[in-house]
This record gives C-alpha cells, structure tokens and sequence, in this order.
C-alpha cells in the first residue's frame, strides 16, 4: 500500500480519498482499459501469424516483355506492318482517295474485287485485288512497275522512318501469298469471286472533233465557249466480263447541282461503232464507246456549271450509276460542264 497527499494506492486500484472515490475509481480503470486494448492492437498488427489474410498474397508477376510477332498472312499482319505505316500518310491513302488503308476493314473493302479506276493500256487489269491470282491483282502491279508510264510505282513516297525500302521485296512476297492463299479477311473467310459492276474511264468533249479543255489542271470541269450549239459528250467504260459495248441501260441525266438527280429526265447514250482511242481520267489512252450530243445552251447560261450522269448496266448487275452522291467531289466535277466567252 503507497499513500500520496489525498490518495492510497493498493495494489492495481487507486482511490481518492473523499466523496468522489467510487467515480475516480471507474475512470481510472476505464483508462487503464483503453491502454490495454492500445497495446493489443499494435500487437496484433505486428505479429507474424497468418491472421492477416493479406500477409501471404504473392507479388504481382512482373511484365510481358514478349514481342508478338504479326501474322504476315494475314490481312491483320499486312496492315500493322505494310499498308498501315507505308501507305496510310497524309495526303496519301488516308481516306483521301482509294485505296482507304486507314483501318484492316477499309484497307480489305477497297481492295478485294475492287473494281479499278486506273489500268495499263492493255487493259489487263479489272481489280485491284484477284483472291488466288496475283499477277491478275492490280496491287501488284502498281508496287512493281508503271502501269501507264505516268502514274509511278507505289508507294510515291514513304516516312523517313520506313522500312519499305530495305523491305520491300520481302512484303511483295507476303503479300503475293496472301491474294495466292484467298486473300482471307480478318475473320480468315476467302471471299466468292463475283462479277463487278462497270467503272469509268474518262470523258470527253468535243466540237467538230476537237477535245475541249478543262478547268483544275485537265481533271475538272468542261470548258464550253458559250457560242457552242453542238456539243458531243463521249464516255469510257470497263468491266471484268461484259464488254462495254454489249451494256444496256445507257442513260445520261443532267442536273444544275452535283447531287441532285432525282426526276431528272434520262437521255439515251449511243454506242459508238467503232471505239474511239483518246486519253483517259489518268492520262492513258482508253476506248470511248458511248456518247451523246447536246446543245449545252438547253442546261446552262454563260458562267454556269452543269453536272451529269451515266447509267449503265452489264450482265450480272443492276443499273451502275457513274458517279454517284457518294464519289468525291473531284470525281463528280470531272463529269461537268462549264459554259465560258
């Protein structure tokens, strides 16, 4: 027993000496009780035993540092390592014109049995993507040589960062076995051989056989002089498997505004007797087999510009519209006339 002034001590308990005893007794054990139940929990957190289920959980694996290697035959590989960095820059296939190898879905859609725009003067050439013939495949052909000694070899130009140039005959390989095992799409499915439906050429105007000139560097519009009664329009098709002269539907339509074609009344083109040699969209010499002749007076006045349309139709498909809403602009002001002085 210890005595301080006031207090007595006996043992754990320490009471105060006086009427209040009985209440200083019960909070000082409750203090003594928080203390006690401090120093568990410190324990507790520090011991090693397994009562923490966190304890025992193993560190995160470290990272995949495997390369993956793409699969070269496939369109998926193709795109990752060949048309997506060499062919999909700015101001070249990025969705600017077709080919589109922006994604692996554009890339395949404007390619496999695609029709083409752009051809040797032999006409070899019907796609630019012959599942099972490479050497029928135009792709091939423009990474190879100059099909029409104008357009160049593609790619035209690459990033400095390419390796195209070292590469080159190695991804013409890949992608020759690619178009010679099917030209399989991202799901793996080869596709049907189907008939395509015919594609334009070029167009011509003439006065008493004299090609009239065009605006925007010989690709835009005709340029009529507005003393002209008698203008001949004169058109260039093709197609895989029906020669242009055997197409029927042959219509023209006219319209003031570049898509607006609804209503207005169709007019029939002729075929040509016997095809006419003269240069195309693209600069090559291309046979013109259908034509028209108007008096440019009946659409437009001096200073006005008037659009038109052809309609043709081969053997296996319904009526192709050239161009239609969906062509680009250039492509629509190719086919159009401008009443000039």
């Amino acid at each position: 027993m210890y005595f301080l002034p006031g207090w007595w001590i006996q043992g754990p308990c320490l009471y105060l000496i006086g009427s209040n005893i009985i209440t200083m007794h019960l909070r000082l054990l409750a203090v003594l009780f928080s203390l006690i139940m401090i120093q568990v929990w410190f324990v507790g957190c520090t011991k090693s035993g397994s009562d923490n289920p966190f304890d025992n959980v193993p560190p995160p694996p470290p990272p995949d540092t495997t390369t993956i290697t793409p699969d070269m035959s496939s369109i998926t590989g193709l795109h990752t390592v060949i048309f997506g960095p060499t062919c999909a820059n700015s101001g070249c296939h990025d969705g600017t014109f077709e080919p589109d190898f922006r994604t692996i879905e554009s890339t395949y859609n404007t390619m496999v049995l695609h029709p083409i725009i752009k051809n040797d003067p032999q006409g070899t050439y019907t796609h630019r993507v012959v599942p099972g013939n490479p050497d029928a495949s135009q792709l091939i052909a423009r990474l190879t040589y100059d099909i029409d000694g104008q357009s160049g070899i593609m790619p035209l130009i690459t990033d400095p960062s390419s390796d195209w140039p070292t590469m080159k005959e190695t991804y013409i390989q890949y992608i020759r076995a690619w178009i010679q095992n099917g030209a399989p799409d991202i799901q793996g499915n080869t596709p049907s051989p189907v008939d395509a439906i015919p594609s334009m050429q070029g167009n011509l105007g003439r006065v008493n056989g004299i090609n009239m000139e065009r605006a925007d560097g010989g690709q835009g519009a005709l340029r009529v002089p507005q003393n002209v009664t008698s203008l001949t329009l004169l058109f260039s098709f093709t197609d895989d498997k029906t020669l242009p002269a055997n197409f029927t539907g042959n219509t023209i339509r006219f319209s003031s505004g570049p898509d607006d074609f609804n209503g207005k009344a169709p007019l029939d083109l002729e075929i040509v007797p016997t095809p006419i040699s003269d240069k195309g969209f693209f600069g090559s010499q291309v046979p013109y087999t259908h034509r028209i002749t108007i008096n440019p007076k009946d659409y437009a006045v001096l200073g006005e510009t008037i659009f038109f349309r052809t309609y043709v139709q081969d053997s296996s498909n319904p009526v192709t519209e050239i161009p239609t809403n969906a062509s680009a602009y250039y492509f629509k002001t190719y086919f159009s006339l401008t009443i000039i002085e």
